[in-house]
C-alpha cells in the first residue's frame, strides 16, 4: 500500500494526486486491439472457461489484460501468461 504523506494538510496536492484520471472503459473490439497475438490467444483459451476479457490497462511500456468470470479474475501479460489468482484489485 502506498504511504501518502501531504505536507502540512496540502489540500490542492492531495486532490491533485488523489483524482481518477482513468479513461472511459473501451468497447471489446478496442480492447483486443491493445493485445498482442500471445495475450489475444490466451484471452481465447480463458474464453473456453467463461473468462471475459473486461480490462486493458498499461504499466510502463508494458500492457497486461483483465479478465473476470463470476468472483474470480485472471490476468495475462505481455508474453502470454495467466495468472488465475493475481493480486489485483478493482473497484466495482
Amino acid at each position: 500500500m502506498l504511504d501518502i504523506r501531504i505536507p502540512n494538510n496540502d489540500l490542492v496536492a492531495a486532490s491533485a494526486f488523489l483524482t481518477d484520471n482513468r479513461k472511459t472503459n473501451d468497447n471489446a473490439d478496442t480492447m483486443w486491439d491493445r493485445l498482442n497475438l500471445s495475450q489475444q490467444y490466451a484471452v481465447c483459451t480463458l474464453g473456453q472457461f467463461g473468462y471475459l476479457l473486461t480490462y486493458v490497462r498499461s504499466i510502463g511500456d508494458t500492457t497486461l489484460a483483465i479478465l473476470k468470470q463470476d468472483g474470480k479474475m485472471a490476468t495475462i501479460n505481455e508474453t502470454g501468461i495467466i495468472n488465475v489468482n493475481p493480486e489485483v484489485k478493482c473497484r466495482q
